[in-house]
């Protein structure tokens, strides 16, 4: 009597198991792939291009406190640029307190919301207070919508946080 490989041979139809040889299982992988590039992306290039929904201005109006002026939108195009901004800032020497003015960012998208958080934990592992002066409207709103009104030391204007940082 010849078996052909069929329910005859299942465990579950009482054909016998050893004769099935075992699946193996299809491969799975956890690692994260980055979006592709063009053949031509060069990354100095697009650090040194100029983003034009988002302009940054730093001063250090006291030592160990920097401002970061913001004017315009915080969304994908121009989260990398602010993040290393951000990132230099932090890991500045002397910095004690960071004073991130969004007084003037008409739009935040999720990418925004996440650097923000990150901001923060980035911050609070170094020991530097990090102030957020979000009186526009957009910026107010998104902070509600989020759930994360209370997770920044918010202030009116930068005047009131350089002041709170030199206490």
């Amino acid at each position: 009597m010849i078996l052909s490989h069929s329910a005859a041979n299942s465990p579950t139809q009482g054909g016998d198991a050893a004769t099935t040889p075992p699946q193996p299982a299809p491969p799975v992988s956890h690692a994260f792939v980055p979006p592709r590039r063009a053949p031509d992306h060069d990354i100095s290039r697009d650090q040194q291009r100029i983003d034009p929904t988002l302009r940054l201005a730093v001063e250090r109006p006291v030592p160990g406190v920097s401002v970061v002026h913001m004017h315009g939108e915080i969304d994908l195009s121009s989260v990398p640029r602010l993040t290393e901004l951000i990132r230099q800032r932090l890991t500045a020497a002397v910095l004690n307190a960071l004073v991130l003015d969004l007084t003037e960012v008409s739009f935040v998208s999720s990418h925004g919301i996440e650097l923000l958080l990150h901001t923060q934990h980035r911050a609070e592992q170094r020991g530097i207070e990090l102030s957020v002066i979000a009186e526009s409207t957009c910026v107010c709103r998104m902070l509600e919508l989020t759930g994360l009104v209370g997770r920044f030391t918010c202030y009116s204007s930068v005047t009131e946080a350089v002041a709170a940082a030199r206490a």
